[in-house]
């Protein structure tokens, strides 16, 4: 993990935002959508968290390794409430937010999993219940019908995103796993990104133009949603 230098808050932070990556991702991945987070909220600390390690100097056969490991650990955490992952991030956390009005996880693909099961723990186990999560471009997995799913926001775009086919809410014939995110919203990114790259622009600053000559950023137009949703006042 670490602290993002767009933070404009180190110590009793009104509001606390964590993202948190997913496989294959390097450290500057969220820089951009973190710039944007601090323009919209105040006394704000940006944290980033890889569960799964960070790409940053794997090239050739040693990322292939990187990434058959990453897959085999999302796999074990699709289908388990409690990894060793959420429990690591979970003690991170606990050292960040004792004094936060505010928390925010913005998980990403198998991010999405780990923030979601992360702050169920965070209520669960140490009565921490105003963690505000947002999982985007994740994958699906079996959902308790708990009223914590209220502040559990599922976001995808309009582009067909593989990643966010695998799986489902839902477990058939199961009274327990029968739930669903609070919101499903599925937004306009970038159209020139297609396949694994639209998969994984979702939180970079990559300029587009709309059918009326508008322009956005993916960046800015994802943390404005959130914003919107989530305004922290």
């Amino acid at each position: 993990m670490f602290i993002s230098s767009s933070s404009t808050c180190t110590v009793n932070c009104r509001t606390v935002v964590y993202f948190f990556a997913g496989i294959l991702t390097y450290r500057n991945n969220f820089e951009a959508a973190a710039r944007e987070i601090a323009l919209r909220y105040a006394n704000v600390k940006i944290v980033t968290i890889f569960p799964y390690g960070m790409a940053n100097g794997k090239k050739g056969s040693s990322l292939i390794r990187l990434l058959t490991k990453q897959l085999s650990q999302v796999g074990y955490d699709l289908t388990r409430d409690r990894s060793r992952r959420v429990i690591s991030a979970t003690q991170i956390i606990r050292e960040h937010i004792e004094d936060a009005e505010n928390i925010l996880f913005i998980g990403h693909s198998a991010g999405g999993v780990i923030a979601y099961r992360t702050g169920l723990l965070l209520e669960e186990k140490y009565g921490v219940g105003r963690a505000q999560i947002f999982a985007i471009g994740c994958p699906k997995f079996y959902l308790k019908d708990i009223p914590y799913n209220d502040r559990f926001t599922y976001i995808t775009g309009q582009n067909s995103d593989r990643i966010t086919r695998i799986g489902s809410w839902r477990m058939p014939g199961s009274r327990q796993y029968r739930g669903k995110p609070g919101r499903e919203i599925q937004m306009d990114f970038n159209p020139i990104h297609q396949g694994w790259r639209f998969h994984a622009s979702y939180f970079l600053e990559s300029v587009w133009t709309d059918s009326n000559q508008m322009f956005h950023t993916n960046s800015t137009d994802l943390i404005t949603k959130i914003h919107e949703l989530y305004p922290g006042n």
